[in-house]
């Protein structure tokens, strides 16, 4: 196999009933196993720009590593792969503000992102912005992500309930994003994995609309026919108003790697 782990993916992205355009980018690469989302912002098209130019970015930079490297994937420590994100991310950051810079329709453009890569038994979720990741595991529902934005600072600080935080007017205002400024700020964490697992990232426009009890709901019911479930959760964002773009990932674990014994040689 040329990842850690056998999955299955998904994935959808809708305009929504308000915004004229879908400024979310989504990109799923069965080959090496990772998935992107992003979320742009910015000016009449240049969100979709920012989100777009992100994606394609982060996109060809993971590849490009997974074919230059001549180690075996599963030899290479973790924390390669988390440079990997970091490089991929911080090039995509330096593209989206040059591109600001030379065009004034861009100015002020930028864009989320989160990124999830597997390695080994691990899954390695980056991210900027308040796109998030979730995972759904033995019925249980868990947010991998904490947003970076102005709203989890104040629940953070205990000035709003998670209950109120929900009807905050400020709750899209985000603390971090690609392209807003020279150096870019990386929340990176690793997650183990278990056989079974179904991870799944989103832009704002599924979680403004529905709250993680809704979320749950429909992952319960639904997590065994991916497609449909992203489907599912995008039509209920709608039916719940559908104020922004919502773009979903799902991917399921459907067999850990075991390695075998030369691959235990080259790790050693």
């Amino acid at each position: 196999m040329s990842f850690s782990s056998q999955l299955e993916f998904a994935g959808h992205s809708d305009t929504g009933l308000v915004r004229a355009q879908n400024e979310d980018a989504i990109e799923i690469c069965q080959e090496f196993g990772f998935a992107i989302l992003a979320d742009g912002m910015g000016g009449y098209n240049a969100g979709e720009v920012a989100s777009k130019m992100c994606v394609e970015l982060v996109s060809e930079q993971l590849k490009q590593k997974h074919q230059s490297v001549w180690l075996p994937v599963f030899s290479r420590p973790t924390i390669i792969a988390a440079r990997w994100l970091t490089d991929a991310i911080t090039l995509a950051n330096a593209r989206v503000l040059a591109a600001a810079h030379e065009h004034d329709a861009y100015l002020g453009m930028g864009t989320t992102v989160v990124v999830a890569l597997p390695h080994q038994d691990k899954l390695l979720i980056a991210h900027v912005g308040d796109s998030r990741a979730y995972r759904f595991r033995c019925g249980e529902l868990a947010q991998l992500t904490r947003d970076h934005s102005v709203l989890q600072s104040q629940i953070d600080a205990g000035l709003i309930s998670e209950k109120d935080a929900r009807f905050s007017p400020i709750k899209n205002l985000i603390t971090r994003a690609v392209g807003a400024q020279e150096q870019v700020e990386i929340e990176i964490h690793a997650h183990q994995m278990e056989q079974d697992d179904v991870y799944l990232l989103c832009s704002d426009g599924l979680t403004d609309m529905l709250n993680d009890v809704e979320i749950h709901h429909i992952m319960h019911q639904y997590s065994g026919q991916l497609d449909f479930c992203c489907q599912t959760l995008i039509d209920n964002a709608n039916n719940f108003g559908g104020r922004d773009n919502i773009s979903v990932v799902l991917f399921r674990v459907r067999e850990l790697h075991q390695r075998s014994f030369m691959e235990y040689i080259f790790a050693s």
